[in-house]
């Protein structure tokens, strides 16, 4: 379910009145709007790069572990967000991966058992197959970037080509926008000419803390960014509870 732009119209304006900061025209929320969705969904694709990161650092990287669960959460806020697709799509030749932003990476062993890659360094590579002893007894999948949308994936027994697929990001949520007509001179929603957020339902809070940010930084007002700053402090509470 979307985020309902007028709900976090109403939100954002009751919230900005309660601290007497005054009042944000339909345009102003619509670009912070806009830019409070885009900084939470690219959020996304950093907390991504930065699980699989410590994952590598870790030594874990493709081991069904905490941080395993942890890609898998984001990944499923990627495939909740309208305008988004996720799926699993092959890795040309088992070097080029497919257009949109990558997730996992898996190669298909003789048994038809779909593993996940580790990312390890090159170097890691050339010392396995220096050593005869080594590289027979080395039976995973490993993967190590080989360029601009390019990997190279490897076993003991040299590089694999052929079964390799990836989970693959496309698209971006759509432009958010609170639509209106005047009415006695004021802004009256006009649910036929707004859009949605494209976020989560669980992201309602954190669009809200985002908008109020943009807007206090915006008019340069203190007051407001400590009013965001309140409500987010609140919201984390909330979620630990």
């Amino acid at each position: 379910m979307a985020i309902n732009v007028d709900t976090v119209y109403q939100t954002v304006q009751a919230l900005a009145n309660k601290e007497q900061r005054g009042y944000l025209t339909p345009q102003e929320f619509n670009l912070f709007a806009i830019q409070a969705q885009q900084d939470i969904f690219e959020q996304y694709i950093y907390d991504l790069n930065a699980v699989k990161l410590r994952a590598r650092q870790m030594g874990i990287e493709g081991v069904n572990r905490e941080l395993g669960d942890s890609v898998q959460v984001i990944m499923d806020k990627f495939r909740e967000t309208t305008g988004v697709t996720v799926g699993f799509a092959n890795v040309a030749g088992g070097t080029d991966l497919p257009v949109g932003r990558t997730g996992r990476i898996f190669a298909t062993d003789d048994n038809g058992i779909r593993k996940t890659l580790r990312l390890i360094d090159p170097d890691e590579i050339q010392d396995l197959l220096a050593s005869r002893w080594h590289a027979a007894a080395f039976d995973e999948f490993v993967y190590f970037e080989d360029g601009n949308r390019r990997i190279q994936v490897w076993t003991g027994t040299g590089q694999v080509t052929t079964g390799i697929t990836c989970e693959n990001i496309v698209g971006r949520p759509p432009l958010v926008y609170w639509g209106y007509t005047i009415v006695n001179e004021k802004p009256l929603w006009d649910p036929g000419s707004s859009q949605n957020f494209g976020l989560p339902l669980a992201e309602q809070a954190d669009v809200v803390i985002n908008i109020l940010k943009l807007a206090g930084i915006s008019i340069e007002d203190p007051e407001l960014l400590s009013a965001a700053a309140r409500e987010e402090q609140l919201n984390i509470q909330q979620e630990n509870k």
